[in-house]
């Protein structure tokens, strides 16, 4: 999959699916991540009712929490995937926050920036 996701021939879900799977086996156990779950398909009444918990369109897809209160956000797409004005605003909002955002559009530019946020043991390769 690894190879697949590197030449960008994975859906948006496969590079996720293979992010995830890199966290699991290269990760450090001491931090914590997970998906937002804000793509699929929902009736007007469930969508009300997770607006009305909280879910706001845009998020990016992982959190990634790191020390010191930091969390990361990583946001992955297609290569012809585009962000939406919703995810151009969550993005411009983590920044002037001073939280690490990264749009990622293959698995090396993701596990690059995890790296950089010191969330993966060792080398990545």
């Amino acid at each position: 999959m690894r190879a697949m996701a590197a030449a960008g021939l994975l859906s948006e879900h496969g590079l996720q699916l293979a992010v995830l799977h890199h966290l699991r086996t290269h990760g450090r156990r001491e931090l914590n991540w997970f998906a937002i779950p804000n793509a699929g398909r929902r009736s007007l009444r469930y969508g009300s009712k997770m607006k009305s918990e909280g879910m706001q369109s845009g998020v990016a897809d992982l959190c990634i929490m790191l020390e010191r209160g930091r969390c990361a956000w990583l946001e992955l797409k297609t290569e012809k995937g585009r962000q939406t004005d919703e995810q151009r605003g969550f993005e411009a909002k983590c920044l002037r926050l001073g939280h690490p955002y990264c749009l990622a559009r293959t698995i090396d530019e993701a596990l690059g920036f995890l790296q950089s946020m010191g969330a993966l043991r060792g080398r990545t390769t």
